[in-house]
């Protein structure tokens, strides 16, 4: 027989919501300690099935749960991240897409224990993308790296990280990697990869205009190498002039009166 209550925890938390058989059943909203953190969904004998589970820090998931863990169909905002997609007993997997809610650098693939791993596609906050394999969260196989169009690439003005190591470093290059508990990892190799401290993402190959001082120098060269080259040209003539001239003065005295 299903009941309704409010229960008080020793902690400070509490729940309200269905009851059975002692357990949490039904509808119900559990909060944490002086009001930090919470979820409100579906429960299946003491444990979370459907809903939303919000942590102190503001990162939140809404979806579904298997044994107190995130497993099935759900989304995780932490951050500037957001991944969409499957969940396999607490981690990320088997596909979905991880995307930054500020530069657009996003990752949509397979995942393995959190991380990228199988095949996927890589795209950085400048448009250029890498599509290929991936093993334990980093780039390894075959894949296809693309960089932006130059004309693209020249109007980018911060400056760009290096290589995610795919998007799971919060504070290197990428976001932060996902724990059951929802604190975040920080990877000390860092890629993406993509996406860092405040994650601008990564770019690709950069390429920038040359400056007027370095076109200045470079014409200066130019022009330099071609009166050198003028010298050498006159001084090469000159020679063989009078060279050509000593050798017909003695044509004409060996030649007999």
């Amino acid at each position: 027989m299903s009941t309704g209550g409010r229960f008080d925890f020793d902690d400070g938390g509490s729940y309200c919501g269905g009851w059975e058989q002692g357990k949490a059943h039904g509808r119900g909203v559990c909060t944490g300690p002086q009001g930090q953190g919470e979820y409100a969904g579906a429960w299946s004998h003491g444990f979370e099935v459907l809903g939303v589970y919000t942590w102190p820090s503001g990162n939140s998931y809404q979806g579904t749960w298997a044994q107190g863990k995130r497993h099935g169909i759900g989304v995780e905002s932490k951050g500037r991240w957001e991944y969409r997609g499957e969940w396999t007993q607490g981690f990320k997997g088997r596909y979905g897409q991880l995307e930054s809610t500020a530069s657009g650098a996003r990752y949509e693939g397979t995942w393995s224990n959190g991380l990228q791993d199988g095949y996927g596609t890589e795209t950085y906050s400048d448009g250029g993308t890498y599509q290929g394999q991936w093993l334990g969260g980093m780039r390894h196989g075959y894949g296809v790296r693309q960089s932006v169009p130059y004309g693209m690439a020249a109007v980018i003005l911060f400056p760009l990280r290096t290589s995610i190591n795919s998007l799971r470093s919060e504070h290197s290059h990428g976001p932060p990697a996902v724990l059951e508990d929802g604190t975040a990892t920080t990877p000390t190799d860092g890629v993406v990869a993509g996406l860092a401290g405040s994650p601008v993402g990564r770019g690709g190959f950069a390429l920038t205009a040359p400056s007027e001082a370095e076109r200045q120098r470079k014409r200066k060269g130019r022009f330099r190498q071609s009166i050198l080259s003028g010298l050498k040209l006159r001084r090469s003539e000159s020679k063989s002039s009078l060279a050509s001239q000593l050798s017909k003065q003695s044509s004409s005295a060996a030649r007999p009166a």
